[in-house]
């Protein structure tokens, strides 16, 4: 890869980064946000005795929404506690 590639790369990926803060950032971004981690169940374990499958797939769905998270540079433990915290107030 020559360094013109690594620099359109790294250019590529700071756009792409923006692109997810811009959208994560807005009230409707926090909004889906907030859906994709609750559906991607982040605040809860993704171990199932005995089924080494079902374990990988929710480990694969959990994993997506914490590197999102990550990505955009939000703590994902505070988002946990505020998802668990709603959650108590519906019940």
């Amino acid at each position: 890869m020559s360094a013109l590639d690594k620099v359109r790369d790294l250019n590529d990926f700071i756009k792409l980064h923006g692109s997810y803060v811009a959208v994560f950032s807005t009230p409707d971004g926090q909004r889906v946000l907030e859906h994709i981690c609750k559906k991607a169940g982040i605040s809860s374990s993704t171990f199932v005795r005995g089924d080494s499958h079902e374990t990988a797939y929710l480990n694969g769905k959990r994993d997506l929404a914490l590197s999102i998270l990550k990505f955009i540079g939000k703590d994902h433990n505070a988002l946990i506690r505020a998802l668990q915290e709603g959650a108590e107030h519906e019940n």
